[in-house]
């Protein structure tokens, strides 16, 4: 998953700094490590968060690209739900310096996604910083179908 990002663009990443283009989600259904949603800068490898899964197994690996201090603990939020989750962070490289991944492990039939699949809105917390998301109503609801284990 590394190689999915270049050093150079993940500075830009560390949320709360400009963006030289507007971010968009990019859902693919056939990626080599299952069903995947990136939301990114179009056309470049500058990812915000990515979320894999297996198809059909009703869990999420979800990966915020954040920055150090930000604590390994995810709140997502959809209108009046939210959900929390710990999480690991690591450092990125030696060439990103402050830049960490901040991994999550979230079952696919959580509420809040469920409303996000209905909705396309999504909020995450990490600590004191909200970051909202754009909305990507299609290409969350195709994921999360992707994801979700059968009834």
């Amino acid at each position: 998953m590394r190689g999915l990002i270049v050093p150079a663009l993940l500075a830009s990443t560390l949320w709360g700094c400009a963006t030289p283009s507007p971010m968009t989600w990019f859902f693919s259904p056939n990626h080599p490590e299952g069903a995947r949603l990136a939301l990114g800068v179009p056309g470049t490898d500058d990812l915000r968060v990515l979320a894999l899964c297996r198809p059909r197994s009703g869990e999420i690996r979800l990966t915020v690209y954040g920055k150090r201090g930000d604590p390994p603990v995810l709140n997502l939020v959809s209108g009046k739900l939210t959900s929390r989750y710990p999480g690991a962070g690591v450092e990125y490289d030696e060439q990103s310096p402050g830049a960490v991944e901040l991994q999550f492990h979230v079952p696919a039939d959580d509420p809040v996604l469920a409303r996000v699949a209905d909705t396309g809105e999504l909020t995450v917390l990490l600590g004191r910083r909200r970051l909202d998301l754009p909305n990507g109503f299609a290409q969350q609801h195709d994921f999360l179908s992707a994801c979700r284990a059968p009834n």
